[in-house]
């Protein structure tokens, strides 16, 4: 395989990992969306885009696979293909925590809907971005554009543990009428949800680092 050929194929690698990208960034909208308007259907289609973001893990693995073996890449190369192979795992993982998201609407549809909080709305733009930026981080390779992923799950987290003494006030208050209760609950584990996406994007933005500078450190 000549340096030309290699060159396309890591350049089909980046495209192929913002398509990865794009489609966790679509399942994130489709399943906060459906929470948002209520809608079951909606909530149904996120399942289609998890297998998507499936296939596309297996194609970017074995893109992987055929650049290490018939090009057998040295320094900085094989950082970029490897970290990318580790990246792809937690990408799976966001379009699952999606998922689990939409089944957690599609339950909620069955009573009558509580007020839900809007800090979720926050939470759930806050992590398509960062998800956006790791993916962009490591197509630019930006440690720079990765350390602010990662800085960014603070206020994930901090927002995860407004949503949470929200939530507790709610079941405190219903204890007895057993009215919004279950559906309060409901919304702790679909902020819990988006909580771990933010985690897989900070993941996915200390590989990046991986990836230029050859250390893998944990930044969050």
């Amino acid at each position: 395989m000549t340096r030309r050929q290699f060159d396309e194929q890591l350049a089909l690698l980046k495209e192929e990992l913002i398509e990865m990208g794009n489609l966790n960034c679509k399942a994130i909208d489709d399943a906060v969306g459906a929470l948002e308007r209520q809608d079951t259907e909606l909530a149904k289609k996120t399942k289609g885009v998890e297998t998507q973001v499936d296939e596309k893990e297996m194609e970017i693995e074995r893109l992987c696979l055929k650049i290490i073996l018939k090009q057998q890449p040295v320094a900085s190369d094989l950082l970029f293909v490897t970290s990318a192979m580790k990246m792809i795992t937690d990408m799976e993982r966001i379009a699952d925590q999606a998922v689990d998201i939409s089944d957690l609407v599609i339950k909620m549809s069955k009573l009558p809907y509580a007020d839900h909080l809007s800090e979720i709305s926050d939470m759930a733009e806050k992590v398509r971005d960062m998800v956006k930026k790791a993916v962009e981080s490591f197509v630019e390779r930006s440690t720079e554009k990765a350390k602010e992923v990662c800085r960014a799950d603070d206020a994930v987290d901090d927002l995860f543990e407004i949503i949470k003494g929200k939530v507790t006030g709610v079941v405190h208050k219903d204890i007895d009428e057993d009215t919004n209760g279950e559906q309060a609950l409901d919304l702790l584990m679909i902020a819990k949800y988006l909580e771990k996406i933010g985690d897989h994007a900070s993941n996915i933005a200390e590989w990046v680092i991986f990836s230029v500078t050859g250390e893998h450190k944990k930044l969050n």
